[in-house]
């Protein structure tokens, strides 16, 4: 019988939101606006409290539950590949992702988590945040979109093909405080193949499984490493992942600096609107209003809050209004979209 173990690698898609909205917002927003990963979590090693125990006679091939996750109240994730090559320097990639349940967030993390190169990608409750390059942008996010991967955690076919791919049961252990069955697995160099980039050989992997009364059956630890040669260079190549900090109480926070997103206290905020992208120095809005209706109120409620109207151009679906006051400046555009108006306000100098 052929069996598959399931890797659960929840695929985020941060769509970009004002990208379109006005034709100067590439430019604005192009850090952190359209990424797509996978994302998953990997431990750096096994608890050393539980001694493996000696092999029982228990079924070799285990059940793995597809919605195991989805029956957790909390977890973290973490995957990390990483390329040795015998000359050269090491290539290392890290993928990391929590999931609350109450209240429901989520926080995914990838790149070199160590360094300013990272993005993370936060969704709490109704909000969400993606920041790259020390730069965050908040936009609404609908928790049965952004948090999907809770409920079903878009288990994609990482691995194991082989009709026989759990080669032996080795024992019972407790792996980040579940107890689990390791098993060594039979694999073949196609069980590498969505990470090699050359001739694989020597593969070899072991499984830790969720053995635990009070838990869903779901892969605790995956490790898998081979020999591979790249461009006329050796080396060995791996992959772990792991679940962890399963059902522990912990809270996730909107990222470092989220508190300088939103308009400046002087600017105005056309009532009846919907945010639909926020970043350091640009709102994105909508409104069922006209855009006349949107450029006469930022005409007098930009000049009450003592801004001076340095530019007012109506070219016809599109009102570009820039207001200065001392350092600062602020450009409101207006433009006709769909029955209502998009609002796109940016500003910059000394706050």
């Amino acid at each position: 019988m052929k069996r598959i173990i399931w890797l659960p690698i929840t695929l985020l898609v941060l769509s970009s939101l004002a990208c379109g909205l006005f034709g100067r917002a590439e430019e604005i927003i192009d850090a952190g606006q359209d990424a797509a990963t996978a994302v998953a979590e990997v431990g750096e090693g096994l608890s050393e409290e539980d001694p493996v125990d000696s092999p029982d006679d228990g079924a070799v091939e285990p059940e793995i539950e597809d919605d195991a996750l989805d029956r957790l109240e909390s977890y973290r994730m973490r995957m990390t590949t990483e390329w040795v090559p015998e000359e050269g320097e090491p290539d290392r990639f890290t993928m990391e992702q929590s999931h609350t349940r109450e209240p429901r967030a989520q926080r995914v993390i990838w790149g070199d988590i160590t360094e300013a190169e990272s993005m993370e990608f936060v969704q709490i409750g109704e909000q969400a945040w993606s920041c790259s390059a020390g730069r965050c942008s908040e936009m609404p996010g609908d928790p049965d979109d952004f948090a999907a991967s809770f409920d079903d955690p878009g288990l994609i076919g990482f691995g194991l093909t082989s009709d026989d791919a759990y080669d032996s049961l080795l024992g019972r252990e407790t792996v980040n405080g579940v107890q689990t069955r390791q098993y060594a697995l039979n694999l073949t160099p196609l069980e590498a193949g969505f990470l090699a980039e050359g001739d694989v050989s020597d593969l070899s992997g072991e499984a830790w499984i969720a053995d635990d009364p009070d838990l869903p059956t779901f892969t605790v630890r995956f490790e898998m490493s081979w020999t591979e040669k790249r461009q006329e260079r050796t080396g060995r190549a791996s992959v772990v992942y792991e679940v962890y900090d399963v059902n522990v109480p912990f809270t996730i926070e909107p990222p470092e600096g989220v508190e300088r997103i939103g308009l400046p206290e002087d600017v105005p905020l056309y009532p009846d609107t919907e945010q639909q992208f926020s970043m350091e120095g640009m709102v994105a809005l909508e409104t069922p209003d006209s855009p006349a209706e949107v450029a006469e109120f930022y005409r007098e409620e930009m000049a009450a809050e003592g801004w001076s109207l340095e530019a007012d151009d109506d070219m016809d679906e599109l009102v570009q209004q820039r207001w200065v006051k001392g350092p600062n400046t602020v450009t409101v555009m207006i433009r006709a979209e769909g029955d209502g108006t998009g609002l796109m306000i940016t500003f910059e100098g000394a706050r």
